[in-house]
């Protein structure tokens, strides 16, 4: 971090805003469209796609026997019997539907349907594809495999918890597919969707954890051992757009700490924004990376500005009264976009975040101590075991009623039509009163130092001691 501390501040902020520009611009101006345009002259043809699936499928909202994927690495061309296309692949993303299971992530598939339309980050879609091929490769990912084997173990000591186990690995995995139908609707419903996709909120909890442990014995073992947490739960969850922002603000974070040093959180958010969209600039269509950077904004600078109005410049909030703010401020920031992707969003989503965040850390601790549990000898550790699966099954309890209980508050929940982009203009409210304390605090500075300057005898004491 030394040469953003060596770089006028302004000219640091138009560096790293230039970047953020230029990537948006290459998505509009179409510079890194290339597979939408390749693949536009085909929509409505009936095509055969080889590619790999990219991040962790989804059963629990396709349907019964469906399953929705991304397919990157995509190549088009006709298809030989237990054959994968070699023809050079194309850039982009394409999302498609299909009937069977048994498909992860990092698996090499061939199928066979009608090209459509593209939208958001995707280049093309395939509904209803037919499925010639599938092949994983050998060996698989080690930390997937983990994954499955900790998902396994943890999902048998809950018994026929199995629900409040799904929960629990949806928080800590973000194993969402796990999750039924009835528990995906209502996350839906109450807006509360983000806290089963793992994100910034999970990998912070789980790194701080590290850093706290590990940094008892030096500063860069804390960073060591965190750096190695971050890559290897990227590997096991998969590079997301919102994990690969929570990995990047995380690996600032602990530089920041490291060092000593502290970095202001716009500086973190425009670095941050910067290199993600470097990594792929179709990011600023995707909506986890919308939402992602929508609720960190809001924990990190529209929260801040919210206790400084209630709480004044000097005192700061109790534990609560904090955690209860940046909740807000989250869910604020991100109910615009929400509205405009799925048209509806419950006004109640506030309040369930408030009574549900402030115990996921321990929720997700709890379900990890499960898991781990499950891998050693049931003989030793069996009494421990039934204690620990005992209370985290209440606290995932809670967390159920409170999400079943929210949701069917009907009457509080705003349904409108998505796709509205007039939706967007609630940012004013939102932040325009944030935006006009921190004019009116600059000028106060800006009026101080001018004054100072004007009549430094004023504010300096000499002593002659």
């Amino acid at each position: 971090m030394r040469i953003f501390r060596l770089l006028p501040a302004d000219l640091t902020a138009g560096i790293m805003l230039s970047i953020v520009v230029y990537c948006i611009l290459s998505v509009v101006l179409g510079t890194a469209g290339g597979s939408a345009e390749t693949l536009a002259p085909l929509a409505g043809e009936t095509v055969t796609v080889s590619g790999t699936v990219k991040g962790d499928p989804s059963y629990a909202e396709a349907g019964a026997g469906i399953v929705k994927l991304r397919l990157k690495n995509i190549s088009l061309g006709e298809y030989a019997e237990n054959e994968f296309m070699q023809e050079v692949n194309i850039p982009g993303e394409i999302f498609l539907t299909t009937a069977g299971g048994g498909i992860e992530r990092g698996d090499r598939i061939v199928v066979r349907g009608k090209l459509g339309e593209g939208f958001g980050a995707y280049a093309g879609t395939i509904f209803s594809a037919e499925t010639l091929k599938h092949a994983r490769p050998e060996p698989q990912s080690l930390m997937l495999r983990f994954r499955k084997m900790f998902s396994r173990a943890a999902t048998e000591q809950f018994g026929e918890n199995e629900r409040e186990a799904r929960l629990g690995l949806a928080y800590l995995l973000g194993e969402k597919n796990g999750l039924d139908a009835e528990t995906t609707e209502i996350l839906r419903a109450v807006g509360l969707t983000h806290l089963v996709v793992a994100s910034g909120t999970h990998l912070g909890i789980l790194v701080e954890f590290f850093k706290k442990y590990f940094g008892k014995i030096s500063r860069f073992a804390g960073l060591l051992f965190s750096g190695i947490f971050i890559f290897l739960f990227g590997e096991m969850i998969g590079w997301t757009a919102s994990i690969t922002r929570a990995a990047i603000v995380a690996g600032l974070s602990l530089l920041a700490w490291y060092g000593g040093r502290r970095v202001e959180a716009w500086r973190m958010i425009l670095i941050a924004m910067a290199t993600t969209l470097i990594i792929n600039p179709m990011y600023v269509v995707d909506l986890g990376w919308l939402l992602s950077f929508a609720s960190f904004i809001g924990i990190m600078i529209l929260a801040p500005g919210m206790q400084r109005f209630f709480y004044g410049p000097r005192k700061k909030p109790g534990v609560v009264a904090e955690m209860v703010m940046a909740s807000v401020a989250a869910t604020l920031m991100c109910a615009p976009i929400l509205l405009y992707f799925f048209g509806s969003l419950s006004i109640l989503s506030i309040v369930a975040n408030v009574l549900i965040l402030p115990t996921m850390a321990v929720a997700m601790g709890l379900t990890f101590l499960v898991g781990g549990l499950g891998l050693l000898p049931g003989a030793l550790f069996g009494g421990l075991r039934w204690i620990v699966v005992k209370i985290t099954t209440i606290l995932l309890d809670y967390h159920l009623i409170v999400m079943e209980f929210f949701s069917r508050q009907a009457s509080f929940i705003i349904q409108i039509p998505s796709g509205i982009a007039e939706v967007f203009l609630l940012y004013v409210p939102i932040l325009l009163p944030f935006v006009v304390g921190g004019l009116i605090r600059a000028e106060k500075t800006q009026k101080r130092i001018r004054l100072f300057h004007e009549k430094p005898e004023k504010y300096l004491r000499f002593s002659n001691e």
